[in-house]
């Protein structure tokens, strides 16, 4: 009786394993298919907009492509570059070779020197920063500071007096020094740089700083926050008679609502160009602003970014800067990217001034 008693517990246990394996096997199984790619994206906090764009457009092309090899997971960092790490460490410990998206330079290049310890990849995107250090585990697809900046530094005519305001951070300093360097090559006067705090919406003093040296050009560039809206609202405020020039921040939905036409009218603001997307990809396009999605930098860059992940797990391509290079350009869907030495891109803007309260070529809408 107690032997039978016995067999029928280790038959009890036996069903239960099996059928625990199973489930494991099962979801094993489900996941073989699919690449996680893991989004660490700023959902809240000071750069919370660009975060939200990002995680919509991924999960619009999600839908679109319900076959895809891979799976997108989204974790929020709080706009905090320390959170980046820890959720990155965090998650290698459930996956040995763990591929990241991230952007916003500040809040991401952090976790670079980092990558290795964890046998990770990062996907830069949409990240402006051009990296010069040598790390290898990661690849920037987005544009750089001297692709949006391009536009300006090709715009600004010899003897014309330039003041340049930018943020306060890793961003805004670099892109400053990137266009005071390359303005000052072509013998324009940097007559000052001014930084300003991302979190400060009173910011006239500064304001007032600038116009005190009756510039012919104020350029403002930083990564999208109030901050640098209430700079470009305070200069018109204020009614400076010069030209703005302002980072591509501007163009983010979230931020050139806050301007009625009045405030935006005639402001220059570099943007990738949408031709190619109306006629090569009119279903992005369509896909895009069904969603309530503009056809501007961010979604543009992201859903670039996902074809091209698409496209190397669809192959079984592994994730070094070396295929990128061997790969040399991506047709994307506004123009192409380039990838150049260590893990950078390229991406062509075109300069554009708002006018009635939308972004026209700057040659078709304003006067040099």
């Amino acid at each position: 009786m107690m032997i039978k008693k016995i067999l029928i517990a280790l038959f009890v246990i036996i069903c239960i394993f099996a059928v625990g394996y199973n489930a494991y096997r099962s979801e094993q199984h489900a996941d073989n298919g699919k690449k996680k790619v893991y989004a660490i994206l700023p959902l809240t906090g000071t750069m919370a907009s660009v975060g939200k764009e990002v995680k919509k457009t991924v999960e619009v092309y999600t839908q679109n492509h319900p076959n895809m090899p891979m799976e997108v997971q989204f974790y929020d960092n709080q706009s905090d570059p320390n959170q980046t790490i820890n959720i990155a460490k965090q998650i290698s410990f459930s996956d040995t070779q763990p591929l990241f998206m991230c952007g916003v330079s500040g809040l991401c290049r952090p976790l670079l020197p980092v990558l290795p310890s964890i046998n990770g990849f990062l996907i830069l995107s949409p990240s402006p920063r051009a990296e010069t250090e040598d790390f290898q585990n990661f690849q920037r697809i987005s544009f750089s500071h001297l692709d949006m900046n391009l536009p300006f530094i090709e715009y600004v005519k010899p003897g014309q007096k330039v003041i340049i305001i930018h943020s306060n951070d890793e961003t805004g300093h670099s892109g400053s020094r990137l266009i005071s360097d390359n303005l000052q090559a072509k013998g324009i006067d940097i007559i000052e740089k001014i930084a300003f705090e991302h979190k400060e919406l009173d910011n006239r003093l500064i304001v007032m700083k600038a116009m005190s040296y009756n510039p012919d050009v104020i350029i403002v560039t930083a990564g999208p926050s109030m901050g640098f809206v209430k700079i470009i609202k305070t200069l018109k405020e204020q009614e400076y008679p010069g030209m703005i020039f302002a980072d591509p921040s501007l163009r983010t939905p979230s931020l050139i609502s806050l301007f009625s036409e009045d405030e935006s009218q005639g402001i220059y603001v570099p943007v990738m160009s949408t031709d190619r997307i109306y006629k090569e990809y009119p279903q992005v396009a369509k896909a895009l602003t069904d969603n309530g999605l503009e056809l501007y930098n961010f979604p543009i860059n992201v859903w670039d970014t996902l074809n091209i992940l698409n496209y190397f797990v669809a192959n079984n391509i592994p994730f070094n800067q070396s295929e990128f290079i061997k790969m040399g350009k991506w047709h994307g869907i506004s123009g192409d990217i380039v990838f150049t030495e260590n893990g950078n891109s390229s991406y062509p803007f075109i300069l554009s001034v708002i006018k009635d309260g939308k972004f026209v070529p700057a040659d078709d809408g304003g006067e040099k």
